[in-house]
């Protein structure tokens, strides 16, 4: 009876002893993720896409970038999944021309955050901020094509841009932390 109380009291001991670990690391992450949002321009926008993905809850700041761009990749490819039937649905022939425009820039988009995923997993961080940037134009040139050439007009996919040119950021803060100062 006496061996069944210590091992009882053993066990809980090192139920206790994880607990306070496993929570410990928890929270680290969570206290880096709000730094990484602080330096964000939309915060919210930021722990909503970080702070519940179940990848961020026990990764670096490398995890981060990549978690960012693996985000981006999923809106991209969402969005580049969309345009087809939005194109179907416009009769204007300006906006199914911007929006092939857009289509092509996505397309280039993906790429670029898929090599920035790459990038990043194999420490090449310079790589990554020139794919990040590189496609940050890209979602640029489909953003602003919607106020050239034609009638000002509002893209229907501005919403997946911004999310883009959001998670780069993210990417991108969390690539400059990695990245030695001279």
């Amino acid at each position: 009876m006496g061996n069944l109380k210590s091992l009882c009291s053993v066990a809980t001991t090192l139920v206790a002893i994880a607990y306070f670990c496993f929570s410990g690391v928890v929270v680290a992450d969570i206290a880096l993720i709000k730094s990484i949002c602080k330096q964000s321009q939309d915060y919210n926008f930021c722990m909503t896409s970080l702070g519940t993905d179940p990848r961020s809850e026990t990764t670096d700041v490398r995890g981060l970038a990549m978690v960012s761009a693996s985000l981006a990749v999923i809106q991209i490819q969402d969005t580049l999944g969309r345009i087809p039937d939005i194109i179907k649905q416009t009769t204007d022939p300006v906006a199914v021309r911007r929006l092939g425009v857009c289509e092509n820039d996505y397309d280039g988009l993906l790429g670029n955050f898929q090599n920035a995923f790459r990038a990043t997993s194999n420490n090449a961080f310079q790589d990554t901020v020139k794919f990040v940037r590189d496609g940050a134009k890209q979602v640029a040139d489909c953003h602003d094509i919607f106020r050239k050439d034609g009638p000002i007009a509002t893209s229907p996919i501005e919403g997946d841009d911004v999310k883009v040119f959001k998670l780069a950021e993210l990417v991108l803060i969390a690539i400059y932390r990695l990245i030695p100062k001279i």
